[in-house]
């Protein structure tokens, strides 16, 4: 169940970001006071490389919503992956005036992500206790 709410709050991370990068209001004044250069390195530097990643982030959320047992490494690499490409985002300060939602986006997508880290760490804490518990047979089954 752990695992399940992490997946959930990573898929809750990367959309909280790509609806702040896409889809919240945006500012065309601030976008035509950007030079030819800031929209095009814009575009390579954060708008293609969130496009790029988000197969691989939707198919480990996925992967991670499946009711068997399963690593939570993918898991715990998209999170890392998402709290990373945030930080990204929120250093290309010119972005921000001509999207000035993007902050409070990626504010919710540091805490989503936060939270899903705190997700995964009890579901490995489950599932290092359900082992334990299983003794000589090794009984993995926990569901983590």
């Amino acid at each position: 169940m752990a695992r399940g709410l992490a997946a959930v709050l990573v898929g809750v991370a990367w959309s909280a970001l790509g609806y702040g990068l896409f889809l919240s209001p945006s500012n065309q004044r601030a976008w035509d006071d950007l030079d030819a250069g800031g929209r095009f390195g814009a575009n390579l530097a954060v708008y293609l490389p969130y496009l790029a990643l988000a197969i691989p982030v939707t198919i480990v959320v996925l992967l991670g919503l499946l009711p068997r047992p399963a690593a939570l490494s993918p898991l715990g690499c998209a999170a890392a992956g998402v709290a990373v490409f945030a930080a990204w985002v929120a250093t290309q300060d010119y972005l921000f005036d001509p999207q000035p939602q993007l902050v409070a986006s990626v504010v919710c997508c540091f805490v989503a992500d936060v939270a899903a880290g705190a997700a995964l760490l009890t579901a490995w804490g489950l599932g290092v206790l359900v082992a334990g518990a299983g003794g000589a047979t090794g009984d993995r089954r926990a569901g983590v």
